[in-house]
């Protein structure tokens, strides 16, 4: 009896470790999320806000923003299948150096002339497809 109990504390304290863990991984990937992510969605949202009619943009704002933590919660997930929790730490650490804030930063920048390249990228390769048709 004393060994069955004690199985079971051994048990019941592993599974709060792993419990904790996994909290501090799943709180990581979603800090990482929001820091990749919070400059990146501003041209967005101001695309999309632009799209709606000026008495109405305030409050669409604050709803579509208050879409992101869905969002970041579902992007965490993505980066805890793809990263281990130390890769994790590695880049909140590289995301909080100069460079990495200033990437952080100008990622949203970054996305949208990379679109714009790989429209005009995407238009070449359509033309040289059309040469083998």
């Amino acid at each position: 009896m004393m060994k069955e109990i004690l199985v079971i504390v051994v048990i019941v304290c592993f599974s709060f470790t792993v419990k904790a863990q996994d909290d501090a991984f799943t709180n990581d990937a979603a800090k990482l999320v929001e820091v990749i992510s919070e400059n990146a969605f501003k041209p967005y949202v101001a695309q999309f806000t632009a799209m709606i009619p000026a008495e109405k943009q305030a409050i669409f704002k604050e709803e579509l923003i208050a879409t992101f933590p869905e969002l970041y919660n579902a992007m965490a997930v993505i980066y805890m299948d793809t990263f281990t929790h130390d890769e994790i730490k590695e880049l909140l650490a590289f995301y909080a150096t100069p460079v990495g804030k200033k990437l952080a930063d100008k990622s949203g920048e970054l996305a949208q002339k990379g679109m714009t390249a790989g429209q005009s990228w995407g238009m070449k390769v359509q033309e040289i497809m059309a040469k083998y048709k």
